[in-house]
């Protein structure tokens, strides 16, 4: 009997390759992808950009940073089929063992715990808004406790149930946002869309914006990826899972803002007299990236603490159990402090990635290795490139940061001394 079949088929391929019966079609990969970015947050950021600048800057912004995220999305996703390995497990390369497994995992862990608690809170806040509206007094944190574990147990199943969760929330989604946002047109009227506002952001610094809330999503790209057949499954499920509905969530959240003065969906809903589908809304949006929060967490976290394959998910419950913590305790409020260390972190994370597959392994899967402890050609350029994030205050550094980490990766690996490269078989590398 096959091992990897199992009773409900809970997930347990967690740092190993991905057998070749396990792998997807890109259009499962799309969903799951287009479930990660329908999101509250995504809405959010629209409004961001329309509070600072003209709705067509806001778009102009909000479009070119989706399509270059994107681009390095696919570039750090390609590694991920080539090798059929987790992001994790990938940056062992750049990073070193160790680091990659200190480093990279506590990082990426504690970033998708934090995503999880905060688009939980947002739910629970939603939910009992919904109740209080029948006269129902619902605690937000009770309520983000039982949505919290409800939306763990997806996440716990592993890549099967956010195939099967994408393939129907994402399609009721799109129609019920376009039900909610002509709604919200036809009784607000569109005579405030070419209102100006003071300008307090450029194109770049939206561009930023942006970026940074896809920030996680770039260097994670192999964790879904990995189940890919080929490279062309990554261009077609990145550019199409990730930027229609995304750029469509951020128009939307640009355009309420506008018309409305808010960006909440479910809030408008509820203005307009459908609280029903306003909550149905954000529940699922919720849960759709959610899943995927936790279960990013949970691979990471098997790394972290060296445990089995097959323990994945019960290291993403706790994961997810945290998060839902956090959400109760209300840690996280700050979304743009939020925003703003995502981009922080990840770009030159990715920046080292891309630099050690396409320049130091010229995308040649056969050359790919790693070292035992720490590569630090990979920490030193990775903390530069965070350093240049943070301090450099002209717009679009966080780009910076990453074209730092890439330049930086690819002069200190020649220059540093090698140490033995293994496969992920750990047969050592000819040199």
């Amino acid at each position: 009997m096959d091992t990897k079949e199992k009773v409900v088929n809970i997930e347990t391929t967690t740092l190993e390759r991905v057998p070749e019966n396990e792998r997807k079609s890109w259009g499962d990969v799309a969903l799951i992808q287009a479930g990660v970015y329908i999101c509250v947050p995504s809405l959010l950021v629209g409004g961001l950009l329309a509070s600072g600048m003209s709705l067509k800057n806001a778009i102009i912004s909000g479009i070119l940073g989706y399509v270059i995220s994107v681009i390095v999305t696919v570039l750090t996703g390609i590694v991920g089929v080539d090798l059929h390995v987790p992001t994790c497990v990938v940056t062992k390369s750049s990073f070193g063992e160790n680091g990659a497994r200190i480093i990279i995992s506590t990082i990426f862990a504690v970033s998708c715990i934090g995503w999880f608690a905060v688009q939980n809170n947002v739910c629970g806040s939603a939910f009992s808004s919904f109740m209080a509206t029948m006269g129902i007094d619902f605690s937000s944190k009770l309520a983000a406790a039982i949505w919290g574990i409800i939306m763990l147990v997806t996440a716990v199943v592993g890549i099967d149930s956010l195939k099967w969760l994408n393939k129907i929330s994402v399609p009721a989604l799109v129609i019920i946002m376009g039900i909610g946002c002509y709604m919200a047109i036809k009784n607000f009227g569109t005579s405030q869309l070419n209102v100006e506002v003071e300008a307090t952001m450029s194109i770049v610094d939206g561009i930023v914006l942006t970026a940074s809330f896809l920030g996680v999503g770039m260097a994670c790209a192999p964790d879904f990826t990995r189940y890919q057949k080929s490279r062309g499954g990554v261009w077609a499920s990145s550019f199409i899972g990730i930027i229609p509905p995304g750029v469509a969530l951020l128009i939307v959240g640009a355009i309420l803002t506008k018309i409305v003065g808010e960006n909440d969906l479910s809030l408008i809903m509820c203005m307009i007299g459908l609280p029903l589908l306003g909550t149905i809304v954000l529940i699922l949006a919720t849960w759709t990236t959610n899943t995927t929060n936790a279960y990013t967490a949970g691979i990471n976290m098997v790394m972290l603490f060296n445990t089995k394959d097959d323990k994945r998910a019960f290291v993403t419950g706790i994961a997810g159990i945290i998060g839902t913590a956090l959400a109760v305790l209300g840690l996280l409020d700050n979304v743009s402090f939020f925003f703003d260390w995502l981009g922080y972190l990840f770009l030159p994370t990715g920046g080292v990635m891309v630099a050690d597959y396409w320049i130091i392994r010229k995308g040649l899967v056969h050359r790919w290795g790693y070292c035992k402890g720490f590569n630090w050609a990979g920490v030193f350029s990775w903390l530069l490139g965070t350093a240049v994030s943070i301090w450099c205050a002209v717009s679009g550094a966080i780009f910076l940061g990453f074209a730092t980490s890439a330049i930086l990766y690819a002069a200190l690996y020649q220059v540093l001394p090698k140490k033995d490269e293994f496969d992920l078989e750990g047969n050592l590398l000819e040199k």
